[in-house]
C-alpha cells in the first residue's frame, strides 16, 4: 500500500470512529464537524478540480453538497455516515487501480540488457536506456526481450502472451520482429534495436492500460 492510501485510509478510520463516537455520546458535535470537514476536503478538492480544468460536475461535487445539505438539516450523522460510504468507496476503487499498476508493471520489459560489443568481442550488460536504435542485443532463453527490434542472427522460441495473449511460443529467427517484454522461452537472439523505452509497443500497452484503470465514464461514476 502506497503512503498516499494509508494516509487515506486513516482518514477514513477516524472520521468513522469519531462518528461512532458523537453516536454514542462520547464526543461532542464540534469534534464530530471537524472529522466530516476532513473527510470531505479531498473530495471537494478533487471535485473543485474536475470543473476548472474538465468543467464537468463529478459525483465528489454531488456528495460535497449532499453532506452539506444533510448538515445544514442537523442530520450531523447521516452526513458523515454518507461521506464515509462515499471515501471507502473511492479509497477501494483506488486501491484496485494502484494493484492494477502494480502487475503491470512487475511484468514489463526488463531494466538491462546484454549489449554485444563489436569492438572487443563478447557482451556487457547495459541499462537499456543507454540502447539506442541500432544496437545489437543478445537475449538468452529464460531473459525477456528489452527492446523492439529485429533479430539479425540465431533462433529462438519467444512467448508473447504478454502481448498478444497468446500462450504458445512463436519461433523468431534472422529477419523476424520481435517485441520489448517477450520472453525467449528456448534458443537465443542476436536483436538489433529499433525501439526502446516508452516507445515500444508493450510501454504504449501499458500506458494506455494505466489510462483506463485510472479513468471512468460518467455513467459508472
Amino acid at each position: 500500500m502506497t503512503p498516499e492510501r494509508r494516509i487515506e485510509a486513516l482518514r477514513i478510520t477516524a472520521v468513522g470512529v469519531i462518528t461512532l463516537l458523537y453516536w454514542r455520546q462520547v464526543v461532542g458535535l464540534p469534534v464530530l464537524l471537524g472529522a466530516v470537514a476532513v473527510g470531505l476536503y479531498p473530495l471537494l478538492k478533487i471535485g473543485i478540480e474536475d470543473r476548472v480544468k474538465e468543467h464537468r460536475i463529478g459525483t465528489e461535487i454531488v456528495v460535497s453538497l449532499a453532506t452539506g445539505i444533510a448538515l445544514l438539516g442537523e442530520e450531523y450523522v447521516a452526513a458523515s455516515v454518507l461521506m464515509t460510504i462515499i471515501l471507502i468507496a473511492k479509497f477501494i476503487a483506488d486501491f484496485n487501480t494502484d494493484r492494477a499498476r502494480a502487475s503491470i508493471r512487475r511484468s514489463s520489459a526488463p531494466h538491462r540488457g546484454r549489449r554485444l560489443c563489436a569492438r572487443r568481442g563478447g557482451e556487457r550488460a547495459v541499462p537499456v536506456e543507454s540502447l539506442q536504435p541500432g544496437t545489437v542485443v543478445l537475449v538468452r532463453a529464460g531473459a525477456r526481450i528489452p527492446v523492439d527490434g529485429v533479430v539479425v542472427s540465431g533462433t529462438a522460441a519467444v512467448n508473447e502472451a504478454s502481448i498478444t495473449g497468446e500462450s504458445v511460443p512463436v519461433e523468431r529467427s534472422s529477419g523476424g520482429s520481435v517485441l520489448a517484454g517477450t520472453i525467449v522461452e528456448s534458443g537465443a537472439v542476436d536483436v538489433r534495436t529499433e525501439k526502446v523505452g516508452a516507445d515500444t509497443m508493450f510501454a504504449r500497452i501499458v500506458g494506455l492500460v494505466e489510462q483506463a484503470e485510472s479513468e471512468q465514464a460518467p455513467v459508472q461514476n
